[in-house]
């Protein structure tokens, strides 16, 4: 099943930012359409919009910290965050088995970016209020966020 939002259905709503429930992140501008959809092989998605020149941008804790993320780039840290990214053809094995493992981990969060560059963003407890990572400046950008235990997708776009 696909669902789709306009800006305007969006905007209709009594929350327009109500799609975020579903989001493990804080989006400060409201989308031009947001598609949820079932996505019957995570995993397969994933790679191929990996190959489709997504970036994988991943949330944790600075520790503990598995040997594949020693090699991934960091974009933004704090005392107790760091924001990874990751662009390849495929998801290696390792780095599949940590996301899915620690899916439920509120610590925890990842997605995929058409363009990183540009992106502003802040990680959760930088502010003491603060407890969700927040992006900002996604002009022209699609984000795509997969949940792989229950086969869902939610892809938003700016223009």
């Amino acid at each position: 099943m696909k669902i789709i939002y306009s800006r305007e259905d969006l905007l209709a709503l009594e929350d327009p930012f109500e799609y975020e429930v579903g989001l493990p992140i804080r989006i400060r501008e409201l989308p031009a359409s947001v598609i949820e959809e079932e996505s019957p092989d995570s995993r397969e998605q994933l790679d191929r919009l990996l190959k489709d020149g997504y970036t994988l941008v991943i949330q944790k804790p600075r520790i503990p910290n598995p040997p594949i993320f020693a090699e991934l780039p960091v974009i933004a840290e704090n005392t107790i965050m760091k924001l990874y990214t990751y662009e390849a053809n495929h998801c290696e094995d390792a780095l599949w088995e940590a996301l899915s493992e620690n899916e439920y981990d509120r610590h925890w969060a990842y997605f995929l970016l058409k363009k990183v560059e540009g992106v502003r963003f802040e990680l959760p407890y930088t502010q003491p209020s603060q407890h969700t990572l927040s992006i900002s400046h996604l002009n022209a950008n699609q984000l795509v966020y997969l949940q792989f235990e229950t086969y869902q997708s939610v892809s938003c776009q700016w223009e």
